[in-house]
This record gives C-alpha cells, sequence and structure tokens, in this order.
C-alpha cells in the first residue's frame, strides 16, 4: 500500500520543510477535512524511498494513505513528502480536538495576542473562553483547555474564576480533557501546601518553592534542556540522545517535581541574556517580545538568581490526572526563537504545535 510522508526533520536551527507553520496549517487544513493522519515522531531508516533509492533515515514526520487530492494539495502548499511503500512503527492518530483558550481575568491582549496569532500560523481552530463561561461549565464541551501567561503566579486566574471556576477546570480534567499552560497558565496545576494559597488547582505532583512570589526570578534569554528527547513534544526539535533550546522566558515557575503523577521532561540549564549584567549584542530582528525581555524589562534574572532558584528545576513538565494530560511550559516558546532570523521561523512553536497534537491524540 502506498503512503504520504511528510519529512518534519530539524537541521540546525531550521526544519526539512520551508515553514513550520505552513507545514502545520496543511497538516491542520487535512484533519479538519476529514482525512486521517498519523504522526511519527521517532527515527525510522526506510529501506528505498523515491528521493533515496539505496535508504534513508528521517528523524520524524505525519503520514496518510496515498491520496491524489492530499498530493495535489501538498504540492500546491509547497510541502516536501515521500510516496512510500513503509511506515515507522510507532505513531499516534491525530485527531482534530476542539480547543478552549482562557480569556479570563488577567489573560489580557499583551499575554494572549502572541499565543493566538501562533495558533493562527499553524492553523489551529479554537475559541475563546471567558471567566463567566467556564464557570457555568462550558468547558465540557471542549477536548484541550490552554491557558496563557498572566501578570501574575495565578491570582488573577482565581479573581476571575472563583472557587466554582476551579472546581469546574478540576471536573474537565477528571472528567474529560486535557491542559497546556505557558508561564502563568503552569502555575495554574501546581500544588501549594499553604492554606493562604487557594489560586493554584493542587492537581499535580509538583509545586514552586517560592508558591506565589513570581517576582523572585525575572525575564531573560535561557537555555533548556530537553530530558526526554522521544517524547513526542520534542519531534523536530530534539535529534540525538541530548538536545537544548534557548527560549524566552519571564517570570515563569521554576517546577520542583515532587512525586510519582508528574515528570520533568526539560530543566533549565544556563542563563544567556538579560537586560543588567549579560545584555545581547546580537540582532534579534523583529521579535520585539524578545527585545523587551533581554533589554528593557525592569526585572532582570541575573546569574546569582538563576543558579540559586532556576538551575536544574523543571522548564517543561507533564502530569497526569485521571489519564488526562497535563503540560506545563515556564519559558513562552510563542514569543519565538531570538537573534536566529525572523519570529515566524521559529523551531520554538513547535512545543506549542507538538503540544496541541500530542494532547489531541489523547482524546476519544
Amino acid at each position: 500500500m502506498k503512503h504520504l510522508f511528510i519529512p518534519t526533520d530539524r537541521i540546525g536551527l531550521y526544519n526539512f520543510q520551508k515553514s513550520i507553520c505552513q507545514m502545520t496549517q496543511v497538516i491542520n487544513q487535512l484533519l479538519y477535512n476529514g482525512f486521517s493522519i498519523r504522526w511519527h515522531w521517532k527515527k525510522h531508516f526506510f529501506s528505498s524511498t523515491p528521493l533515496w533509492p539505496e535508504g534513508h533515515q528521517y528523524q520524524c514526520g505525519f503520514s496518510m494513505d496515498f491520496s491524489d487530492d492530499i498530493r495535489h494539495i501538498l504540492e500546491l502548499s509547497e510541502i516536501r513528502f515521500e510516496c512510500v511503500t513503509e511506515l515507522p512503527p510507532d505513531s499516534l492518530t491525530l485527531r482534530p480536538a476542539k480547543i478552549a483558550l482562557y480569556n479570563g481575568s488577567g489573560a489580557g491582549p499583551e499575554f494572549s495576542a502572541p499565543l493566538t496569532e501562533v495558533l493562527g500560523w499553524g492553523g489551529f481552530q479554537f475559541d475563546a473562553i471567558s471567566d463567566e463561561e467556564i464557570r457555568a461549565g462550558k468547558l465540557m464541551n471542549y477536548d484541550i483547555f490552554l491557558v496563557p501567561g498572566s501578570p501574575d503566579a495565578g491570582e488573577c486566574y482565581y479573581v476571575g474564576l472563583g472557587e466554582m471556576g476551579l472546581e469546574e477546570i478540576r471536573r474537565f480534567l477528571r472528567e474529560k480533557g486535557q491542559y497546556m499552560g505557558i508561564c502563568g497558565g503552569a502555575y495554574l496545576p501546581l500544588y501549594s501546601e499553604s492554606p493562604e494559597n487557594r489560586c493554584w488547582l493542587n492537581l499535580v505532583d509538583a509545586t514552586e518553592d517560592q508558591d506565589l512570589d513570581f517576582w523572585h526570578t525575572g525575564s531573560g534569554l535561557v537555555r533548556c534542556r530537553i530530558d526526554e528527547p522521544e517524547h513526542p513534544l520534542f519531534s523536530g526539535i530534539a535529534v540525538g540522545k541530548t538536545t537544548s533550546m534557548n527560549l524566552v522566558y519571564w517570570e515563569g515557575p521554576c517546577i520542583h517535581i515532587t512525586g510519582s503523577n508528574t515528570r520533568s521532561l526539560g530543566h533549565f540549564e544556563k542563563l544567556l541574556a538579560n537586560g543588567f549584567e549579560k545584555r545581547p549584542f546580537w540582532d534579534m530582528y523583529d521579535n520585539s517580545m524578545a527585545k523587551e525581555a533581554t533589554l528593557n524589562y525592569y526585572n532582570s534574572v541575573t546569574d546569582d538568581i538563576f543558579n540559586s532558584l532556576m538551575k536544574e528545576k523543571s522548564c517543561f513538565a507533564e502530569g497526569d490526572c485521571y489519564g488526562h494530560k497535563i503540560l506545563m511550559f515556564s519559558p513562552h516558546p510563542e514569543m519565538g526563537n531570538v537573534g536566529c532570523g525572523p519570529r515566524k521561523d521559529s523551531l520554538n512553536f513547535l512545543l506549542i504545535y507538538n503540544g496541541l497534537f500530542y494532547l489531541g491524540a489523547q482524546h476519544l
């Protein structure tokens, strides 16, 4: 049987495909139109392909049964693909998940705008959901709850959601769907032993040792080391047995894993730049958010702060809640690369795209 295989190999800071955003948009276009797509996140040596008759190893990619209609779409979109008769054995079947993007208290335009822009570039369909709608139980109509950053460690979410809103999110994760949180959204699922902290969901075996004090770190550019390079989240990002990423960080949680239902997928390794003692000297192109974080923000991560509070703490983590997945990203992948060309070419967007594909494949 013939298949179409779309390689998504990482090549340095770029991808085998001409555009990560365009490739993801086409995958979503096919999904929303009812085509079945398999996602292969592990390396596979093909014994022979049209491009490589002698055989070739691809790092990862997507596949679908051969169709002239799909082939035509791929060609028009300038997607690179192979016609093959074999496929890698490991795969996830993608599903067009219904995504609810939190648009309540604290998730203002300065926090959600870059994320909604990246989602649009990748062709993801989503609905904004308010505090009132969550309290009314409407989150149960969705498969994935996506929570962007906030100006604090979760207090603003509680102000809008209240006890009923937090309980509706807990019910959603117990009974129905999956969760992805970035920065402030990564604080929300954490556990706190402090009776004064009613702002977190207390769902995962992980905490932030400084509790609600988000000021204890600051902003800057950090290097993160991937702990599980074969996790689907890092498809097209991690190549060998060890891989690192450079990301914008802005007062997100230094996640401390405390138990068995949560595991670290990556940890903070090094502070690369800040607006105080390690100012970047390179061109950051059109990335205004990266410039603000590493040049102008008044609360900078220093080497002392990084080494004492952040180093070796988890920056990417995955929790389990009654079989449902919770992904937490402390840095900001939606803000893109820093000094590696235009923001829209960012490899870091794959953390969001892969995360949503991964969570979408979990729902039945």
